[in-house]
């Protein structure tokens, strides 16, 4: 995991002045965001990694 844990962002969150389900709301939305964007970095690299893959096989094939 790229981003912090919700135990991480809990922490972070106990110096604020907050009711404990409040506090676990924003942890569990900022969870839920980090892996969004894990998800999407991914997908990314995926596309990345299949793009150099085609360009390799075709000038492979070109030599």
């Amino acid at each position: 995991m790229f981003g912090l844990s919700k135990e991480e962002i809990m922490l972070m969150l106990e110096k604020v002045d907050l009711k404990e389900n409040q506090k676990s709301a924003i942890a569990e939305i900022l969870q839920m965001n980090n892996l969004r964007i894990e998800q999407q970095l991914a997908f990314i690299i995926h596309l990345v990694l299949d793009e150099r893959e085609k360009n390799i096989s075709h000038n492979t094939y070109l030599n």
